[in-house]
C-alpha cells in the first residue's frame, strides 16, 4: 500500500491548488451568540434618566461634572495609573502574537555566506581563497487552515486585550471619581461638624447658666454635654477618611500616598450630575459593556 506522502505527490500540484482555492479551513466559523433582549424598560424611569441613547462622549462622562480638578485627576490617571500600565503591555504583547501568527502566511527566507583559505602545495606554494554565497527561502503551504485559523485566534485575542484595556480604562475612572467624591463630601461633612461643635458649645454654656439661673434642670446640662461629646468623638474619623480618600485618588493616578495632600487639602463643592442624563435601554448598555465585549472576543479565540 503506497504511503500518504506517495500519495499526496501522484495528485501533482492542481489538487493543491484547488484545496488553497476551495477556502479549506479546519473548524467552523465563530459565529456570535445572539440573547433576545427586551428594547424597552419594564417599569418607569426615575426623574431625570431618560430611555435615549448616551452621547458620543459618554467615554468622558466625568467632565459632565463640572469640577476642573476631577477632570485634571482623570487624565493624570489615563497616563501613569498601574493597572492601565500593565493592560497596555498586555495590548502590545497580543499585537506582537498577531504579527507572529500572521507570519506564518509567508514565505521565510535567509542568506548565508562563507569564506575559506587554503594552501595548495605545489614547488610554489600559493594560497587560494574560496568564497560561498547562497539564499535560502521555504513556505510551508497552509492546506488545512490551520495557520489561517490561528491568525483569526490571535485577531480575537488582540480584540480582547483591547477590550480588557477599555474596561481597566472604565474601572479606573469611576474608582478615581467616587474616591474624589467622597473625599469632597467628607470634607463637607467635617465643615459641618466643626459648625455644629460651636454651636452645641454654645449650646452648653447657655444650658449651664440657666441651670445655675434655676431656668432648666441638670438633666438638660447633661444631656446638651452628651450632644456636644458625640460630635467632637465623630471627628477623627471623618479625617481619617479625607487622608485616606486623598492616599486612594494618589495610587490612582500612579504617586505615592501622601503626594496629592496639598492639592485635595482645601475643601471644594462637592460634584453635581447634570439634571437629565440619558441612560438608554438594559440590552444597548450590556453591548457596551467592555467585560462582554473580552468575553466574547475569547470565545471566539478558543
Amino acid at each position: 500500500m503506497p504511503s500518504p506522502q506517495l500519495c499526496l505527490r501522484r495528485l501533482g500540484p492542481s489538487l493543491v491548488a484547488a484545496l488553497l482555492a476551495s477556502g479549506c479551513l479546519l473548524g467552523p466559523d465563530f459565529v456570535p451568540p445572539e440573547q433576545p433582549a427586551p428594547g424597552t424598560w419594564r417599569a418607569p424611569l426615575e426623574s431625570g434618566l431618560a430611555a435615549e441613547a448616551p452621547e458620543d462622549d459618554l467615554a468622558r462622562w466625568w467632565e459632565a461634572l463640572g469640577d476642573p480638578l476631577l477632570v485634571k485627576l482623570e487624565q493624570r490617571a489615563s497616563l501613569a495609573n498601574r493597572d492601565l500600565a500593565v493592560a497596555t503591555a498586555r495590548l502590545r504583547e497580543a499585537r506582537a502574537r498577531r504579527k507572529s501568527a500572521r507570519a506564518g502566511l509567508f514565505p521565510t527566507s535567509g542568506a548565508r555566506g562563507g569564506a575559506a583559505r587554503t594552501s595548495v602545495a605545489s614547488a610554489r606554494p600559493e594560497a587560494r581563497e574560496n568564497y560561498d554565497v547562497g539564499f535560502d527561502a521555504s513556505w510551508e503551504i497552509d492546506l488545512f487552515g490551520g495557520l489561517r485559523r490561528g491568525v483569526e485566534a490571535a485577531r480575537a485575542d488582540l480584540a480582547a486585550s483591547e477590550a480588557n484595556l477599555h474596561g481597566v480604562r472604565v474601572s479606573v475612572a469611576g474608582e478615581l471619581a467616587e474616591a474624589y467624591i467622597d473625599l469632597r463630601a467628607t470634607q463637607r461633612r467635617l465643615a459641618l461638624g466643626q459648625e455644629n461643635l460651636r454651636a452645641q458649645s454654645e449650646t452648653l454654656e447657655l444650658t449651664r447658666w440657666r441651670s445655675e439661673a434655676g431656668l432648666t434642670t441638670e438633666l438638660d446640662v447633661e444631656q446638651a454635654r452628651t450632644n456636644l461629646e458625640s460630635t467632637r468623638a465623630a471627628l477623627p474619623q471623618l479625617r481619617r477618611s479625607i487622608a485616606a480618600s486623598q492616599a486612594r485618588l494618589a495610587v490612582l493616578v500612579g504617586e505615592a500616598p501622601g503626594a496629592l495632600d496639598a492639592l485635595l487639602a482645601a475643601p471644594a463643592p462637592v460634584p453635581v450630575p447634570p439634571a437629565r442624563i440619558a441612560v438608554g435601554v438594559p440590552a444597548a448598555a450590556l453591548a457596551r459593556r467592555p467585560d462582554v465585549a473580552r468575553a466574547e472576543r475569547a470565545l471566539a479565540a478558543e
